[in-house]
């Protein structure tokens, strides 16, 4: 019976010239599939994420995301790391915990908006909302809890 091999080889050593369009060469070291679409251009084939492995601890700097970029032309998938992410949604690289602006524009982590001063949260005058002054927590204070009569 006939039978077609694909050319393999490591990542690192995937032709970049001379590749003729269709052209598929998988890597031994990463599992990954590689079309070529012209003498120097190829694709990659993505694996279903289904099928990958769970990371057990993120290196923010080191560790990639794959995201799809609708306004990219040909390949719209790219990669980003786990900090420049992050960035993005602007948490710190240095928090591991979940943190929302709730303002846009807002810095991560205020609950009072962009900066402590400009407040989205109101409470009663029986209660008092102080951030303390290393911008570290929010302390919501309870005077009075008048829970009427029966």
């Amino acid at each position: 019976m006939p039978r077609i091999q694909i050319k393999r080889g490591l990542k690192a050593n995937l032709p970049a010239a001379s590749m003729l369009p269709g052209e598929a060469h998988f890597t031994t070291d990463r599992g990954t599939l590689h079309i070529a679409t012209g003498a120097t251009t190829r694709l990659a084939v993505v694996p279903p994420i289904d099928d990958l492995t769970t990371i057990a601890a993120v290196d923010g700097a080191a560790d990639m995301l794959i995201l799809h970029d609708a306004s990219a032309t040909g390949q719209k998938e790219g990669k980003i790391t786990v900090n420049a992410f992050k960035a993005a949604l602007n948490i710190p690289s240095s928090d591991l915990d979940e943190k929302v602006a709730v303002v846009a524009g807002g810095v991560s982590g205020y609950l009072f908006g962009t900066n402590g001063t400009d407040g989205v949260l109101r409470v009663n005058s029986s209660m008092l909302c102080i951030k303390d002054t290393g911008n570290a927590f929010v302390t919501l204070a309870v005077g009075d809890v008048d829970c009427g009569t029966f």
